[in-house]
Protein backbone atom coordinates (compact mmCIF):
# COMPACT_ATOMS: atom_id res chain seq x y z
CA UNK A 1 0.00 0.00 0.00
CA UNK A 2 2.75 1.93 0.55
CA UNK A 3 4.46 2.15 -2.83
CA UNK A 4 1.16 2.65 -4.43
CA UNK A 5 0.44 5.81 -2.36
CA UNK A 6 4.14 7.28 -3.80
CA UNK A 7 3.06 5.78 -7.16
CA UNK A 8 -0.10 7.38 -7.47
CA UNK A 9 1.93 10.56 -6.86
CA UNK A 10 4.50 10.12 -9.29
CA UNK A 11 1.44 9.51 -11.80
CA UNK A 12 -0.73 12.81 -11.06
CA UNK A 13 2.93 14.58 -11.94
CA UNK A 14 3.80 12.69 -15.12
CA UNK A 15 0.34 12.93 -15.91
CA UNK A 16 -0.13 16.62 -15.86
CA UNK A 17 3.41 17.55 -17.47
CA UNK A 18 2.51 14.57 -20.47
CA UNK A 19 -1.02 16.62 -20.95
CA UNK A 20 0.51 19.94 -21.15
CA UNK A 21 2.39 18.97 -25.04
CA UNK A 22 0.41 20.36 -27.93
CA UNK A 23 1.82 19.93 -31.85
CA UNK A 24 0.84 22.90 -34.01
CA UNK A 25 0.24 20.61 -37.44
CA UNK A 26 -1.75 23.29 -39.17
CA UNK A 27 -4.56 20.68 -39.87
CA UNK A 28 -7.10 23.57 -40.60
CA UNK A 29 -5.24 25.37 -42.78
CA UNK A 30 -8.35 27.09 -45.07
CA UNK A 31 -6.53 28.19 -48.51
CA UNK A 32 -5.19 26.27 -51.33
CA UNK A 33 -2.04 24.86 -52.46
CA UNK A 34 0.82 27.87 -52.61
CA UNK A 35 -1.65 30.40 -50.97
CA UNK A 36 -0.31 33.42 -49.07
CA UNK A 37 0.14 32.25 -45.70
CA UNK A 38 -0.06 34.93 -42.45
CA UNK A 39 -1.24 33.76 -39.46
CA UNK A 40 -2.62 30.27 -37.91
CA UNK A 41 -3.92 29.37 -34.31
CA UNK A 42 -4.07 26.18 -33.29
CA UNK A 43 -4.63 25.14 -29.24
CA UNK A 44 -3.87 28.96 -28.53
CA UNK A 45 -0.91 29.31 -30.29
CA UNK A 46 -0.42 31.63 -33.11
CA UNK A 47 2.32 31.40 -35.74
CA UNK A 48 2.56 34.59 -38.03
CA UNK A 49 4.60 35.39 -40.84
CA UNK A 50 7.17 37.76 -39.62
CA UNK A 51 9.47 37.92 -41.99
CA UNK A 52 10.17 36.88 -45.66
CA UNK A 53 6.93 35.19 -47.91
CA UNK A 54 5.11 32.30 -46.06
CA UNK A 55 2.53 29.79 -48.34
CA UNK A 56 0.32 26.89 -47.45
CA UNK A 57 1.67 23.69 -48.64
CA UNK A 58 -0.78 21.36 -49.54
CA UNK A 59 0.70 18.40 -50.75
CA UNK A 60 3.78 18.27 -48.90
CA UNK A 61 3.57 17.71 -45.31
CA UNK A 62 4.60 15.71 -42.34
CA UNK A 63 2.27 15.07 -42.29
CA UNK A 64 0.01 16.83 -45.06
CA UNK A 65 -0.53 20.02 -45.01
CA UNK A 66 2.81 22.54 -43.84
CA UNK A 67 3.91 26.09 -44.67
CA UNK A 68 6.58 26.61 -46.83
CA UNK A 69 9.21 29.62 -47.89
CA UNK A 70 12.50 30.03 -49.93
CA UNK A 71 13.94 31.80 -52.63
CA UNK A 72 11.73 30.47 -55.30
CA UNK A 73 8.90 32.47 -53.05
CA UNK A 74 11.63 35.51 -51.47
CA UNK A 75 14.71 35.69 -51.58
CA UNK A 76 16.98 35.71 -47.97
CA UNK A 77 15.66 34.46 -44.92
CA UNK A 78 12.06 33.90 -44.20
CA UNK A 79 10.91 34.43 -40.59
CA UNK A 80 7.83 33.02 -38.16
CA UNK A 81 6.72 33.94 -35.03
CA UNK A 82 4.98 31.73 -32.46
CA UNK A 83 3.08 32.99 -29.36
CA UNK A 84 0.36 32.16 -27.17
CA UNK A 85 -1.70 34.99 -26.26
CA UNK A 86 1.22 36.34 -24.06
CA UNK A 87 1.10 33.63 -21.69
CA UNK A 88 4.68 31.79 -20.73
CA UNK A 89 5.07 28.12 -22.53
CA UNK A 90 7.63 25.99 -23.32
CA UNK A 91 9.17 25.16 -26.84
CA UNK A 92 9.55 21.72 -28.15
CA UNK A 93 10.59 21.02 -31.37
CA UNK A 94 9.23 21.22 -35.07
CA UNK A 95 9.99 19.29 -37.77
CA UNK A 96 11.73 20.86 -41.26
CA UNK A 97 12.77 20.22 -44.88
CA UNK A 98 15.52 21.76 -47.26
CA UNK A 99 14.30 20.79 -50.84
CA UNK A 100 16.14 20.30 -53.74
CA UNK A 101 19.45 20.69 -52.21
CA UNK A 102 20.55 20.57 -48.57
CA UNK A 103 22.22 23.21 -46.27
CA UNK A 104 19.47 24.84 -45.13
CA UNK A 105 19.30 26.43 -41.78
CA UNK A 106 16.88 27.13 -39.02
CA UNK A 107 17.72 29.46 -36.08
CA UNK A 108 15.35 29.21 -32.86
CA UNK A 109 15.19 31.74 -30.40
CA UNK A 110 12.98 32.32 -27.41
CA UNK A 111 11.95 35.63 -25.52
CA UNK A 112 10.62 36.45 -22.13
CA UNK A 113 9.22 39.73 -21.41
CA UNK A 114 11.35 41.13 -24.82
CA UNK A 115 14.93 39.48 -23.24
CA UNK A 116 16.39 36.59 -25.33
CA UNK A 117 16.59 33.11 -23.25
CA UNK A 118 16.88 30.46 -25.43
CA UNK A 119 19.01 30.19 -29.01
CA UNK A 120 19.80 27.82 -30.91
CA UNK A 121 20.49 26.28 -34.71
CA UNK A 122 20.33 23.58 -37.01
CA UNK A 123 21.27 22.40 -40.41
CA UNK A 124 19.47 20.30 -43.06
CA UNK A 125 21.62 18.50 -45.14
CA UNK A 126 18.87 15.64 -46.20
CA UNK A 127 17.05 16.97 -49.29
CA UNK A 128 13.20 16.44 -50.09
CA UNK A 129 12.34 14.99 -46.33
CA UNK A 130 11.49 16.06 -43.27
CA UNK A 131 13.74 16.16 -40.06
CA UNK A 132 12.86 16.14 -36.76
CA UNK A 133 14.57 18.74 -34.35
CA UNK A 134 14.09 18.26 -30.77
CA UNK A 135 15.37 20.80 -28.12
CA UNK A 136 17.69 19.89 -25.92
CA UNK A 137 16.55 18.56 -22.62
CA UNK A 138 17.67 21.81 -20.89
CA UNK A 139 16.29 24.28 -23.46
CA UNK A 140 12.96 22.39 -23.94
CA UNK A 141 12.66 23.53 -20.18
CA UNK A 142 12.93 27.45 -20.74
CA UNK A 143 9.93 29.31 -20.07
CA UNK A 144 9.34 32.10 -22.83
CA UNK A 145 6.68 34.13 -24.25
CA UNK A 146 7.53 34.51 -27.93
CA UNK A 147 10.20 31.98 -30.16
CA UNK A 148 10.97 33.15 -33.78
CA UNK A 149 12.38 30.43 -36.52
CA UNK A 150 14.21 32.02 -38.76
CA UNK A 151 15.20 29.91 -42.20
CA UNK A 152 18.31 30.43 -43.87
CA UNK A 153 18.43 28.92 -47.72
CA UNK A 154 21.53 26.77 -48.29
CA UNK A 155 23.14 26.73 -51.52
CA UNK A 156 20.88 25.87 -54.52
CA UNK A 157 17.61 25.22 -51.92
CA UNK A 158 14.51 25.97 -53.77
CA UNK A 159 12.48 26.14 -50.91
CA UNK A 160 11.96 24.49 -47.03
CA UNK A 161 9.07 23.77 -44.78
CA UNK A 162 7.77 23.81 -41.46
CA UNK A 163 5.10 21.17 -39.37
CA UNK A 164 4.37 19.98 -36.35
CA UNK A 165 5.60 23.22 -34.14
CA UNK A 166 5.71 21.17 -30.59
CA UNK A 167 5.00 23.43 -27.54
CA UNK A 168 3.99 23.11 -23.85
CA UNK A 169 2.63 24.46 -21.23
CA UNK A 170 5.27 26.91 -19.48
CA UNK A 171 4.61 25.81 -16.10
CA UNK A 172 8.48 25.93 -15.23
CA UNK A 173 10.24 29.15 -13.85
CA UNK A 174 12.25 30.51 -16.41
CA UNK A 175 15.86 29.90 -16.89
CA UNK A 176 17.05 32.83 -19.00
CA UNK A 177 20.62 35.05 -19.43
CA UNK A 178 21.10 37.57 -16.44
CA UNK A 179 21.77 40.59 -17.67
CA UNK A 180 21.12 42.19 -14.35
CA UNK A 181 24.59 43.53 -13.46
CA UNK A 182 23.59 43.12 -9.84
CA UNK A 183 23.03 39.78 -10.40
CA UNK A 184 19.82 40.15 -9.04
CA UNK A 185 18.01 38.05 -11.22
CA UNK A 186 15.01 35.21 -9.06
CA UNK A 187 13.16 32.99 -10.77
CA UNK A 188 9.62 33.13 -9.36
CA UNK A 189 7.45 29.40 -9.88
CA UNK A 190 3.88 29.86 -11.74
CA UNK A 191 0.91 28.33 -10.12
CA UNK A 192 1.07 25.28 -11.83
CA UNK A 193 4.65 24.42 -10.65
CA UNK A 194 3.09 24.86 -7.25
CA UNK A 195 0.29 22.45 -7.98
CA UNK A 196 2.12 19.85 -9.79
CA UNK A 197 4.98 19.70 -6.74
CA UNK A 198 2.08 19.61 -4.45
CA UNK A 199 0.75 16.25 -6.00
CA UNK A 200 4.17 15.26 -5.60
CA UNK A 201 4.27 16.03 -2.03
CA UNK A 202 0.66 14.90 -1.38
CA UNK A 203 1.88 11.34 -2.58
CA UNK A 204 4.87 11.16 -0.72
CA UNK A 205 3.79 12.07 2.64
CA UNK A 206 1.11 9.69 2.44
CA UNK A 207 3.73 7.18 1.72
CA UNK A 208 5.54 8.50 4.61
CA UNK A 209 2.27 8.29 6.82
CA UNK A 210 1.32 4.54 6.11
CA UNK A 211 4.79 3.82 6.56
CA UNK A 212 5.37 5.24 9.70
CA UNK A 213 1.87 3.24 10.65
CA UNK A 214 3.48 -0.12 9.37
CA UNK A 215 6.64 0.12 11.24
CA UNK A 216 4.53 0.72 14.94
CA UNK A 217 2.97 -2.35 14.35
Amino acid sequence: MKRYSLLVGLFVMLWATETMAYTIGFSNLGGSNLSTFTSYTEHGYTVKATGGQWLEAHVFGSSIPAIVAGPIYHPGESQITVTEGGERFTFQGLDLTSNVAGGTSYTIAGFLGGVEVLSTSVVISSINTFNTFDMSPADSLVSVDRVTITGTPGRGTTSFNIDNIRAGLGDLPPTPRCDDPNGSCQSVPEPASIMLLGAGLVGIEIWRRRRGLGCGR
